[in-house]
C-alpha cells in the first residue's frame, strides 16, 4: 500500500479561506487501516481515506441536511460565522476515528500490524492496550491534544473549550458518551495512557490532524464566551454519527477501496476529498436526506389545502392565518391550539408549522400522535399535504411500522418527488427520525429524553423540525412528565412546537408552555388560561405569550345531551343498552357502544349479536385481536361509519360498533348516538366528539340525513355501575385500574349536577378545569378525599419515576455529565414511555393431529420456520406473516410459568423483532381446538372476539 508523502498547505474545501500556514513535510502511513469488514479478503480501507470521507460527508450534510435553524444555533454556540462553524464541525467529524491509529486497534489485522511493526511502529503491552477500551474512547483522549497541536486552545473551563468539547463529540460517536477527560490527560494523553502509542504512532496521528485541517479549512478556536450548550453538543454528535454511517456503507467502501490504494501524495489527498464530495452528495440523495426547500412566502390557508378542498377556513383556522404571522419575530415559539374534536386542528397545525418553519428556519415536520392507529391515519394525511407543500421523504414511526410496507416500496408524488421513506431510512429503527417529514407515535419523540444509546441521532432528527404534538391531554403523569422534558429540550434547540388538544386544563396548558419557556431560558413561570376554542403563541426569544385580539368562535357550536344511567349488574347493563338502541333498530341509524374493558366489550358484542341477529350491521373493535384481523375490522368500521361524503364510505341502514378506548382517538367516525361506560370527563368529551362529528353540509353533500330519533343535537348515554345498594360504584372490581376512581367520582358528580345539555365548546373548558379543581365540592367528601389521596400519590410516584428514568433538563447538563444522556443507572424496566404498558405479543398456534403447527384454525397458514440455507433465520416476509397474527397482551407474572410449547420458538431468538413473542397453543380435538392453560390463565382465540380470557370463569 505504501505511504503518503505529506506536505499539505492551507487549501481546504473553501480554497484557502483560512490560512494555516506552512506544514512540515513528513511521511503518512497508509497501512494504518480504518475499515476492513465487508471488503475482499486481504484488502483494507486506509484510515486517512475514511477520515477524509467522513469530514467531507459532514460538510455536505451541513449544507443539504441541516436546517437553517440548526446551522445558526451551532454557529452561535461556537462563537463563529456559519461558514467557519461548518468547517469546524467537518473537522471534528474527520477526527472521529483517530483513536483507531493506536497499536491495540491496528493489531486486529495481523498482516498489517506486522508490517507496521517492521516499519518502526512500537508495540504496547496487552494491559496498556486493554486499558483504553473501545476506539472511540481513544479518540476522546487524543483529540484535545491533537487540536492543541494545530493551534487550538486547550485550557480553560471545559464547557468553553472547543477542543475539549470536540473530544467528547468524537467519544460519543458510537452512541454513548464517556466520562469527561481529566485535565492531565488533555495535556498529554500518551503519558496517561501508554496504550495509545508514542513515537511514530503520535506522529501519524498529528499528520492526520494536519491533513484534516487542510481538507476542511477549519479555523483555530480557543475558548468561547458562553459554555457550549448540551443541546448543541448532542446535535453535532448526531451529525458526526450520521456522516460516519453514510460513508461506512459496504457498497460505498467496496466501490472506492481500489482507488484508495492509489493515494500516494498530498495532491492525491485533495483529489480524494474532491471525489469524496461527489460520492457524499450521491449517498445523501440515495438515503433521502436532502432537506426540502421552503421557498417564497407561505401560501394562503385555502391555497395550502386546496386539495382537501377547504374553500373557506373555519373561525379557528382563519384566526391563526390572520394573526399568527404578525406575532412571529423571526424566531421559533410554541403554538398552543385548543378546540373540539373535528374542528380542523390538524390543518391548523400544518399551516402553523409552515409559518413557523419559514420564520425560524426548520425544514421538516414531526407529527406526534398517541397511538399507532392515529399514526397510520396521519401518515396518509401528511403525505397528501407534503406532496403539495413540502416534498420530501415521509416516514411512519412506531413499533410496528416495518410491517406496513414492503421494504423496497417507493411511492412518487407530483414531479417525481418521493413521499415515502427510502430503503436506507427504513432499514433501521434509528434511521427513521432522520427523515425530514415524520408521522409517528409520541413515544418515538419521547425516546429522545430517555438515556438510550444513539440518543444523539434523535436529537439531530428532532432539532431540525417543527414538532406537532397531537392529543396532548392523553397521557398519564409519567408520560406527561417525559413530554414536559421534551418541550424543555425543544426550547433549548430553538425549534418551534405546535401543541394540539381537545380537552386541556389550564394547569396542564401552563405546564406545557412553561416547560418550553424554561428550555428557552425563561425560568419564571407564566400564567396561561387556554380559550376554548382558541390558541396562543409563546415567543421563544422573549418568553411572552400572545393571544389573538378577538375571541375565536366556532362554526360547530352545539348542545350535547348527556344522560346518566346507573346500571345494577351485567344483565341490567345489557338491557339498558338494548333499550337505548331500540329507535335505531326500528328506524335505522348508527351508534357506538364504548366499553371500559376488553371483556365487557366482548360480552356486549356477543349479547347484541344474540339479541339483534342480522337486523343490524354489528362491528367490534378492540386491541386484543390478531394484527391482520384488527386491520380488517378497522377498515370495515371506516367504511361503515367514516366521512359520509367519501367514496369509500358505505353507511349501513342500521349499524352498531362495540369498542374499547381504541375508538377515542384512532378513527374519524360519525355516529347518531354514543353509549359509553363512565370515564374521566375529558375522555367522555372525546367520545362525544364522534356523535354528529361531520357537519350537516357534509351530510347534505352526500345526499343523506340523520334519523329523526337522533334529534337536532348529539346525545351520549353514560352507564355507571352501581354497588349492591344502588349507589354509583367508582371502583368496580371488573374494571381494575383502568381509570382513577377519584376522576370517575368527580366526573359523575359534576355531570349529575350539571344541566343535561353541555354546550360545546362553551362549557368544555370550565368543566374540564372543574374536574381537577382542588376545591371541588363533593356530595361524598370522605370517599373523594381518600380517592384523591390515592390518585395524587400515584401521580407523584409516576412523576418521580419519570424523573429517575429521563435525562436531565438541558440547563442541568454540562460536559462533565454528558454521559448521563446516554447511560442510566435506573432500572432498565423504567426505560419506557408508558409506565405499566409493557406487553408481549401472543401468537395463537393450532396443532393438528400430526403435530404440524399452523397460524389459523383452518390449517392453511403454517407457522413460519427457517428455510434451508437460511442459517436458522426467518426471512423478512416470514416475520411479517408471523407478526400479522400477533395479539398484544399486558405482561405479568403469568409469563414466568410457560411450558416449552408456550415459550418463544427457538428460531425466533435470532430476530430482535420477535424477542417478546409467546405462543398460545391450541390442540385439535374432536370438537375443534382447545387451548391449554398458559401461566395459570385460561386464554383462547375466538375467531370473532379475539383473545378471550376465561380465567375468572373457571375459578
Amino acid at each position: 500500500m505504501g505511504i503518503i508523502w505529506h506536505a499539505v498547505g492551507a487549501r481546504g474545501l473553501g480554497a484557502g479561506v483560512f490560512d494555516w500556514g506552512a506544514v512540515s513535510d513528513g511521511l503518512f502511513e497508509c497501512r494504518i487501516w480504518g475499515k476492513s469488514k465487508g471488503l475482499l479478503l486481504g484488502s483494507h480501507y486506509p484510515l486517512v481515506c475514511h477520515l477524509v470521507d467522513t469530514a467531507v460527508m459532514a460538510d455536505v450534510l451541513w449544507d443539504v441536511y441541516l436546517s437553517r435553524s440548526q446551522r445558526r444555533v451551532i454557529a452561535e454556540a461556537l462563537g463563529v460565522g456559519q461558514d467557519a462553524a461548518r468547517r469546524v464541525v467537518s473537522f471534528w467529524a474527520g477526527l472521529h476515528d483517530v483513536g483507531k491509529a493506536v497499536p491495540g486497534w491496528q493489531a486486529g489485522r495481523g498482516d498489517l500490524a506486522a508490517a507496521l511493526t517492521a516499519a518502526g511502529f512500537a508495540e504496547v503491552s496487552e494491559a496498556d492496550a486493554a486499558a483504553l477500551g473501545r476506539h472511540e474512547t481513544s479518540s476522546q483522549l487524543l483529540v484535545p491534544a491533537l487540536l492543541g497541536g494545530v493551534g487550538w486552545g486547550v485550557e480553560g473551563q471545559r464547557d468553553r473549550v472547543p477542543a475539549v468539547v470536540a473530544g467528547l463529540v468524537v467519544g460519543g460517536h458510537h452512541g454513548r458518551y464517556g466520562e469527561p477527560t481529566r485535565a492531565d490527560v488533555v495535556a498529554d494523553p500518551v503519558a496517561a495512557f501508554p496504550g495509545l502509542g508514542g513515537g511514530r504512532w503520535a506522529g501519524e496521528r498529528e499528520a492526520m490532524a494536519w491533513v484534516l485541517a487542510a481538507v476542511t479549512g477549519a479555523p483555530e478556536l480557543t475558548t468561547v464566551r458562553e459554555r457550549i450548550p448540551a443541546g448543541v453538543i448532542t446535535v453535532v454528535t448526531g451529525l458526526v454519527v450520521l456522516a460516519d454511517w453514510l460513508v461506512s456503507q459496504e457498497d460505498h467502501l467496496l466501490g472506492r477501496v481500489d482507488a484508495a490504494g492509489q493515494v500516494a501524495d498530498t495532491a492525491a489527498v485533495h483529489a480524494w476529498a474532491a471525489v469524496s464530495r461527489t460520492h457524499a452528495q450521491d449517498l445523501v440523495a440515495d438515503a433521502g436526506l436532502r432537506a426540502p426547500e421552503l421557498s417564497g412566502a407561505a401560501p394562503s390557508f385555502t391555497d395550502m389545502f386546496a386539495y382537501v378542498p377547504i374553500a373557506v377556513p373555519n373561525q379557528l383556522q382563519a384566526s391563526i392565518a390572520e394573526h399568527l404571522p404578525g406575532m412571529l419575530s423571526g424566531g421559533p415559539g410554541l403554538l398552543l391550539v385548543t378546540a373540539p374534536t373535528g374542528d380542523g386542528k390538524t390543518e391548523a397545525a400544518l399551516f402553523g408549522a409552515s409559518l413557523l418553519g419559514r420564520a425560524c428556519g426548520t425544514h421538516g415536520v414531526y407529527v406526534a400522535l398517541p397511538t399507532m392507529a392515529t399514526t397510520n391515519q396521519m401518515h396518509g394525511r401528511l403525505g397528501d399535504w407534503a406532496r403539495r407543500n413540502l416534498p420530501g421523504s415521509v416516514t411512519r414511526l412506531h413499533g410496528m411500522e416495518w410491517m406496513n410496507e414492503p421494504e423496497s416500496r417507493v411511492v412518487h408524488g407530483d414531479e417525481g418527488v418521493s413521499v415515502e421513506a427510502t430503503r436506507w431510512l427504513r432499514q433501521s429503527n434509528r434511521h427513521g427520525l432522520l427523515a425530514h417529514l415524520n408521522a409517528g407515535t409520541v413515544d418515538q419523540a419521547l425516546l429522545s429524553v430517555l438515556p438510550l444509546g444513539f440518543g444523539q441521532l434523535r436529537h439531530l432528527g428532532l432539532s431540525g423540525k417543527t414538532l406537532v404534538i397531537d392529543e396532548a391531554h392523553s397521557y398519564d403523569a409519567f408520560t406527561h412528565a417525559l413530554l414536559l422534558r421534551l418541550l424543555e429540550w425543544c426550547g433549548a434547540w430553538q425549534v418551534p412546537v405546535v401543541v394540539l388538544s381537545a380537552t386541556l386544563t389550564g394547569e396542564s396548558a401552563a405546564g406545557l408552555v412553561n416547560a418550553y419557556r424554561s428550555g428557552a431560558g425563561h425560568t419564571r413561570p407564566a400564567r396561561i388560561e387556554p380559550a376554548y376554542p382558541g390558541w396562543s403563541f409563546t415567543d421563544h426569544a422573549s418568553g411572552a405569550i400572545h393571544v389573538p385580539r378577538a375571541a375565536v368562535g366556532t362554526d360547530r357550536g352545539r348542545d350535547l345531551r348527556v344522560d346518566m344511567v346507573t346500571t345494577r349488574g351485567t344483565r341490567h347493563r345489557q338491557r339498558t343498552i338494548l333499550t337505548e338502541l331500540k329507535p335505531l333498530v326500528r328506524d335505522g341509524g348508527c351508534a357506538a357502544v364504548i366499553c371500559t374493558t376488553v371483556a365487557h366489550a366482548q360480552a356486549t358484542f356477543e349479547h347484541l349479536a344474540a339479541e339483534l341477529g342480522d337486523t343490524v350491521d354489528l362491528h367490534l373493535l378492540l386491541a386484543r385481536l390478531p394484527a391482520h384481523q384488527r386491520d380488517t375490522y378497522t377498515t370495515r368500521a371506516e367504511t361503515a361509519f367514516g366521512r359520509v361524503n367519501k367514496p369509500a364510505t358505505s353507511r349501513p341502514k342500521r349499524g352498531i360498533i362495540v369498542a374499547t378506548q381504541v375508538i377515542e382517538q384512532s378513527l374519524d367516525l360519525d355516529f347518531d348516538l354514543i353509549i359509553s361506560d363512565l370515564a374521566p370527563l375529558a375522555l367522555l368529551l372525546q367520545r362525544a366528539g364522534r356523535a354528529f362529528r361531520h357537519s350537516p353540509d357534509v351530510w347534505a353533500a352526500a345526499g343523506l340525513t340523520r334519523p329523526a330519533w337522533a334529534g337536532a343535537n348529539p346525545r351520549m348515554v353514560v352507564l355507571t355501575p352501581a354497588d349492591t345498594s344502588g349507589e354509583p360504584n367508582f371502583a368496580p372490581p371488573t374494571w381494575g385500574s383502568v381509570y382513577p376512581p377519584s376522576l370517575l367520582q368527580r366526573t359523575w358528580e359534576l355531570l349529575d349536577r350539571h344541566p343535561h345539555a353541555i354546550n360545546i365548546p362553551g362549557d368544555v373548558q370550565s368543566l374540564v378545569n372543574a374536574v381537577y379543581d382542588p376545591a371541588f365540592t363533593s356530595d361524598n367528601p370522605d370517599a373523594l378525599l381518600a380517592a384523591d389521596r390515592d390518585r395524587t400519590t400515584d401521580d407523584t410516584l409516576r412523576r418521580a419515576l419519570a424523573d429517575l428514568a429521563m435525562i436531565p433538563s438541558p440547563r442541568r447538563v454540562h460536559t462533565g455529565n454528558l454521559h448521563r444522556l446516554t447511560a442510566s443507572d435506573a432500572d432498565p424496566d423504567l426505560i419506557t414511555t408508558r409506565l405499566g404498558a409493557n406487553s408481549v405479543n401472543l401468537i395463537p398456534t393450532f396443532h393438528d393431529t400430526d403435530d404440524e403447527i399452523w397460524l389459523d384454525p383452518q390449517h392453511t397458514v403454517p407457522m413460519p420456520l427457517p428455510q434451508q440455507g437460511a442459517r436458522g433465520r426467518l426471512t423478512r416476509a416470514q416475520i411479517r406473516t408471523l407478526m400479522s397474527y400477533a395479539v398484544p397482551m399486558r405482561a405479568g407474572g403469568w409469563l414466568t410459568q410457560l411450558t416449552p410449547a408456550q415459550q418463544p420458538h427457538p428460531t425466533w431468538a435470532t430476530e430482535p423483532r420477535l424477542t417478546n413473542l409467546v405462543r398460545l397453543p391450541h390442540y385439535q380435538t374432536a370438537a375443534g381446538h382447545e387451548a391449554a392453560s398458559i401461566g395459570g390463565r385460561q386464554l383462547r382465540l375466538d375467531p370473532a372476539l379475539g383473545i378471550v380470557d376465561n380465567t375468572r370463569a373457571t375459578r
